[in-house]
Protein backbone atom coordinates (compact mmCIF):
# COMPACT_ATOMS: atom_id res chain seq x y z
CA UNK A 1 0.00 0.00 0.00
CA UNK A 2 1.48 3.35 -0.63
CA UNK A 3 0.66 6.49 1.93
CA UNK A 4 1.21 9.05 -1.03
CA UNK A 5 -2.33 8.86 -2.36
CA UNK A 6 -1.63 8.97 -6.11
CA UNK A 7 1.14 11.80 -5.56
CA UNK A 8 4.87 11.30 -6.97
CA UNK A 9 7.61 11.64 -4.76
CA UNK A 10 9.79 15.30 -5.10
CA UNK A 11 13.14 15.08 -6.39
CA UNK A 12 15.61 15.78 -4.30
CA UNK A 13 18.23 15.26 -6.03
CA UNK A 14 20.90 14.39 -2.97
CA UNK A 15 21.11 18.05 -2.09
CA UNK A 16 19.44 19.26 1.30
CA UNK A 17 16.20 22.29 0.54
CA UNK A 18 17.14 25.76 -0.60
CA UNK A 19 17.68 28.60 2.38
CA UNK A 20 16.12 31.70 2.61
CA UNK A 21 18.33 34.47 0.80
CA UNK A 22 19.76 36.54 3.71
CA UNK A 23 18.20 39.85 4.15
CA UNK A 24 20.93 43.18 3.42
CA UNK A 25 21.68 44.76 6.56
CA UNK A 26 20.76 49.37 5.84
CA UNK A 27 24.55 49.81 5.80
CA UNK A 28 25.22 47.08 2.78
CA UNK A 29 23.07 49.38 0.16
CA UNK A 30 24.04 52.49 -1.61
CA UNK A 31 20.84 54.04 -1.14
CA UNK A 32 21.02 53.23 2.89
CA UNK A 33 24.63 54.70 3.52
CA UNK A 34 23.57 58.04 1.50
CA UNK A 35 20.48 58.23 3.85
CA UNK A 36 22.88 58.06 6.78
CA UNK A 37 25.14 60.05 5.84
CA UNK A 38 22.19 62.72 4.86
CA UNK A 39 20.72 62.19 8.62
CA UNK A 40 24.64 62.61 10.02
CA UNK A 41 24.82 66.23 7.75
CA UNK A 42 21.27 67.30 9.11
CA UNK A 43 22.27 66.67 12.40
CA UNK A 44 25.86 68.57 12.27
CA UNK A 45 23.68 71.35 10.58
CA UNK A 46 21.65 71.38 13.55
CA UNK A 47 23.53 71.50 16.17
CA UNK A 48 25.89 74.13 14.80
CA UNK A 49 23.17 76.69 14.10
CA UNK A 50 21.72 76.44 17.53
CA UNK A 51 25.06 75.92 19.46
CA UNK A 52 26.32 79.36 17.97
CA UNK A 53 22.57 81.14 17.63
CA UNK A 54 22.93 83.31 21.33
CA UNK A 55 25.94 84.77 20.41
CA UNK A 56 27.45 87.89 18.45
CA UNK A 57 24.62 90.02 18.55
CA UNK A 58 26.86 93.19 18.48
CA UNK A 59 28.58 93.41 15.11
CA UNK A 60 32.14 95.16 14.49
CA UNK A 61 31.23 98.23 13.69
CA UNK A 62 28.87 98.55 16.24
CA UNK A 63 31.67 97.56 18.24
CA UNK A 64 33.69 100.08 17.34
CA UNK A 65 30.84 103.03 17.59
CA UNK A 66 30.35 101.75 21.46
CA UNK A 67 33.93 101.92 22.17
CA UNK A 68 34.42 105.92 20.40
CA UNK A 69 30.99 106.56 23.05
CA UNK A 70 33.43 105.24 25.84
CA UNK A 71 36.42 106.81 25.15
CA UNK A 72 37.83 109.51 26.93
CA UNK A 73 38.95 111.96 23.39
CA UNK A 74 37.46 111.81 20.19
CA UNK A 75 39.62 109.23 17.87
CA UNK A 76 40.93 110.44 14.23
CA UNK A 77 38.64 109.53 11.79
CA UNK A 78 41.31 107.49 9.65
CA UNK A 79 41.53 103.86 9.73
CA UNK A 80 44.82 103.66 10.98
CA UNK A 81 43.29 105.15 14.29
CA UNK A 82 40.91 102.27 15.15
CA UNK A 83 42.24 98.58 15.70
CA UNK A 84 39.50 95.94 16.10
CA UNK A 85 40.18 92.17 16.98
CA UNK A 86 37.50 89.37 17.66
CA UNK A 87 38.53 87.28 20.74
CA UNK A 88 37.32 84.01 22.51
CA UNK A 89 37.53 84.05 26.20
CA UNK A 90 36.75 81.50 29.05
CA UNK A 91 35.31 78.36 29.74
CA UNK A 92 32.32 78.32 27.95
CA UNK A 93 33.94 80.79 25.55
CA UNK A 94 32.43 83.93 25.29
CA UNK A 95 32.84 86.50 22.34
CA UNK A 96 34.29 89.88 22.40
CA UNK A 97 35.52 92.61 20.73
CA UNK A 98 38.72 94.31 21.03
CA UNK A 99 39.05 97.65 20.44
CA UNK A 100 41.98 100.35 20.21
CA UNK A 101 41.45 104.05 19.63
CA UNK A 102 43.90 106.55 18.86
CA UNK A 103 43.64 110.22 19.29
CA UNK A 104 45.68 110.87 16.57
CA UNK A 105 48.81 109.71 14.25
CA UNK A 106 52.25 111.10 14.90
CA UNK A 107 54.59 112.49 11.70
CA UNK A 108 56.36 108.51 12.42
CA UNK A 109 53.12 107.03 12.08
CA UNK A 110 52.84 106.29 15.58
CA UNK A 111 49.48 106.91 18.06
CA UNK A 112 50.24 109.37 20.57
CA UNK A 113 47.53 108.59 23.09
CA UNK A 114 45.29 105.44 22.78
CA UNK A 115 42.85 103.86 24.81
CA UNK A 116 41.65 99.95 25.08
CA UNK A 117 38.12 98.03 25.46
CA UNK A 118 36.28 94.74 25.92
CA UNK A 119 33.26 94.49 24.50
CA UNK A 120 31.14 91.73 24.83
CA UNK A 121 29.47 90.65 21.68
CA UNK A 122 26.56 89.11 23.09
CA UNK A 123 25.38 92.00 25.05
CA UNK A 124 28.01 94.94 24.42
CA UNK A 125 28.56 95.49 27.66
CA UNK A 126 32.31 97.56 27.95
CA UNK A 127 34.95 96.76 30.32
CA UNK A 128 38.80 97.36 29.88
CA UNK A 129 41.30 95.16 29.74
Amino acid sequence: MSTSAGTPPEPDNGRPPAEPAARKDLRDSLWGRALILGVLLVFTLVVSKTCASGRDNVTQEEAVEIAIENASFTPCPEEICRQVRFLNRGVPPTGYWAVVLSEKIDARGQPNRIESFLINASTGDVSTP
